[in-house]
């Protein structure tokens, strides 16, 4: 099975190394096949338009490869609101739901202003962007559940019980260590082996298997 992640640095594994990257342990841990299509510093808008080439690239009708988006953190850092990204998330969900493709929504982990870099202060304001982050991942939460699509919620495994930030899982204020690839990579697998479950449930029995007929305890709908 295949899955495409189409995303910004937290999905290429900015700050490790690729071996490292929640991606690659993934697809170590389940068997899947997944592409890495993260996009140091790319904002909704760019991955919108990498979504359409990617259309236009392979015939997703036929692959039917699962598809997982997640970004939107640098729309706030270069814009100050998630306006656009919540407009090009809409637009990247529904373009691929009229495909029928299975969509999952990655939910962002956390940012923390206080250990953010220095030198990128002077183009961010990383304390409004950590409030709008926020904001913008209950959002999406709320989004997946009216469209039907799966919410990975990858921040939710940033924070102690007491939804205080773990903030040793972050390199810089921003991207996760390598443990904290692990923890997002355990989180994703979760949900694929469950996917590959409800695959072998949907499938039913290999053709090399007998064939039920009706009346032979097959029930027929």
């Amino acid at each position: 099975m295949k899955l495409i992640c189409i995303g910004d640095s937290l999905t290429f594994g900015y700050g490790v190394r690729p071996s490292q990257r929640w991606t690659r342990l993934c697809a170590q841990e389940t068997g899947w096949e997944i592409v890495n299509e993260g996009i140091s510093g790319d904002t909704t808008g760019g991955m919108l338009v990498r979504l359409r080439a990617l259309l236009a690239e392979r015939d997703i009708c036929v692959q039917r490869p699962l598809v997982l988006l997640m970004g939107g953190a640098n729309d706030i850092f270069f814009s100050g609101t998630d306006t656009g990204a919540r407009a090009n998330m809409g637009a990247m969900l529904n373009q691929l739901l009229s495909l029928g493709v299975h969509t999952m929504i990655g939910i962002p982990t956390p940012i923390c202003a206080e250990n953010a870099p220095p030198a990128w202060a002077a183009v961010v304001d990383f304390r409004s962007a950590e409030r709008q982050l926020e904001q913008y991942c209950a959002w999406l939460r709320r989004f997946s559940k009216c469209f039907g699509a799966e919410c990975i919620d990858f921040r939710a495994d940033f924070f102690d019980p007491n939804g205080r930030l773990k903030r040793e899982l972050l390199l810089d204020g921003l991207h996760p260590t390598p443990e904290g690839h692990q923890i997002m990579a355990r989180r994703l697998c979760a949900h694929l082996k469950r996917e590959r479950q409800d695959e072998a449930i949907l499938s039913g029995p290999d053709d090399d298997g007998p064939e039920l007929q009706s009346g032979d305890g097959a029930v027929c709908i």
